[in-house]
């Protein structure tokens, strides 16, 4: 059998036309290239962990590859085996028995094939899951459907948050969101409800009540979150398939591989961020190393970041690459524990800043749309907008995103917001949101992973700018 060697990872969430199997994906070398009907040969998969959804999608179009074979673990991919796409290890390790009782046979089985890709040390025991794949928008019929199947059975045994839906469940209206999306959207919300997930609907669940402990075992999806629990707060996840994620909270466990490990968190990449501040900056470094180094552990001197600023590092890191874990030299908790293994070595600069942001952005003018919030805005973040914005009246529609638990402790700066026409949603964000059924085509963002899904996934034009630069340009006194 004629096996298509892929030269690069792929991203299956935008990387690949569902339609006809092309791969879409922008810097790939084989772009253009078809993978439907075909035995492919992957090293792995890169950026959302929600393109778990998209072999369903393949399968129902006629556009599946035949067969898959991956270089390296990936629970990503490994997700075809439920859409009956077969998958592949080149090197696989003895099946271990996993022995769980009231559970899914499949979902046991899947684990233990997991555990023979990945040559794991048996099974771990998980504190909590987050589940991605929430947004009709980015599942569509297909995970609608696998959610209905599986919901029938399936029953969280351990705390599983929720990422963002594709509108706020309570003011959909007022963003402009259709009928027929609200209700699939509020469908799929009441089967993960019915499973046992807790409704946060955030990609910062470490801000809504799913907080983990160092060195905790847990099994998250949603890229983000995944790069920010293991980088921030030292916990221990791998980047989880968005299907994996319900697999894992029914069963409990999940195999002992990968991030969980201690030789798997050395850093190999050694990144020289000195000069570099404020959010956008942060976000458009972590664009570079990910799309540069996508499977690294980057180890990042001459930096004094804030919260807000590693949750944009590794957020865009995330999204460019494959990145689930950083150190930064005197700030995240195992940066003194690892040191560099290897010479790679990177430096990101001003002028790099400057070319990835005109790479990202494809117009100059004014948007229909000012987007914030990817990752959800904390705290300090919405009092930062209403510091800026005081005084001031934005002449574009401007929406800003948080979570439910946020929003609701911030309910005087929320009001200080709306009197400069910032709306403020919860549940949602401008990635899985339907903006382009909304009728919006131009949005400018601050946040280099909102950029590259809004092109790529939502098909707009986008304009990046620091925050700053935003309400300068686009408000008035």
């Amino acid at each position: 059998m004629e096996i298509l060697v892929l030269g690069k990872p792929i991203s299956w969430l935008d990387g690949v036309d569902v339609r006809t199997g092309e791969i879409v994906q922008r810097d790939h070398p084989q772009r253009g290239t078809s993978i439907a009907g075909r035995a492919i040969k992957i090293p792995h998969s890169i950026g959302s962990t929600v393109g778990a959804y998209t072999f369903f999608k393949l399968v129902r179009n006629k556009a599946a590859p035949r067969k898959i074979i991956l270089e390296k673990p990936d629970s990503i991919t490994m997700a075809a085996v439920l859409a009956g796409i077969p998958v592949e290890m080149e090197h696989e390790g003895p099946v271990e028995e996993l022995k769980v009782e009231g559970v899914p046979e499949n979902f046991v089985r899947y684990l233990e094939k997991e555990a023979s890709f990945s040559s794991a040390r048996g099974f771990v025991r998980i504190n909590s899951v987050h589940l991605s794949g929430i947004s009709y928008a980015t599942i569509g019929e297909e995970g609608l459907d696998f959610l209905k199947k599986v919901s029938k059975d399936a029953r969280f045994r351990v705390l599983a948050t929720t990422n963002p839906a594709g509108m706020d469940l309570k003011r959909w209206r007022k963003m402009g969101i259709p009928e027929d999306f609200a209700e699939k959207q509020l469908r799929i919300v009441r089967l993960l409800l019915k499973m046992g997930a807790v409704p946060t609907f955030t990609c910062t669940p470490y801000l809504a009540g799913n907080l983990p402990t160092f060195g905790e075992h847990i099994c998250w999806g949603e890229s983000s979150a995944v790069s920010f629990v293991n980088s921030v707060i030292g916990a221990r996840t791998n980047r989880e398939g968005s299907i994996k994620g319900i697999v894992a909270a029914t069963v409990g466990y999940t195999p002992l591989y990968g991030k969980h490990l201690d030789e798997e968190r050395i850093p190999n990449l050694k990144v020289d961020m000195a000069g570099l501040k404020g959010f956008t900056e942060f976000s458009l470094a972590g664009y570079i190393i990910g799309r540069e180094y996508p499977s690294a552990v980057p180890f990042v001197e001459g930096v004094h970041p804030s919260y807000e600023e590693l949750k944009a590092f590794g957020a865009a890191a995330a999204a460019s690459g494959g990145i689930e874990l950083f150190h930064i030299e005197g700030f995240t908790p195992e940066a003194h524990i690892f040191s560099v293994s290897g010479n790679e070595k990177l430096k990101v600069e001003g002028s790099d800043i400057i070319e990835a942001r005109e790479e990202l952005s494809s117009y100059n003018g004014d948007p229909d749309l000012i987007a914030v919030g990817c990752p959800h805005l904390s705290m300090k973040e919405l009092m930062y907008l209403a510091e800026l914005s005081n005084g001031k009246r934005t002449k574009i529609k401007f929406w800003a995103f948080t979570s439910r638990s946020v929003l609701a402790q911030c309910q005087g700066t929320v009001k200080m917001l709306e009197k400069a026409g910032i709306e403020v949603y919860a549940d949602t964000c401008m990635v899985v949101s339907p903006l382009e059924k909304i009728g919006f085509r131009r949005v400018v963002t601050n946040s280099a992973k909102a950029a590259k899904y809004l092109r790529d996934l939502r098909g707009l034009d986008v304009m990046i700018l620091p925050l700053e630069e935003i309400v300068k340009r686009f408000f008035i006194s």
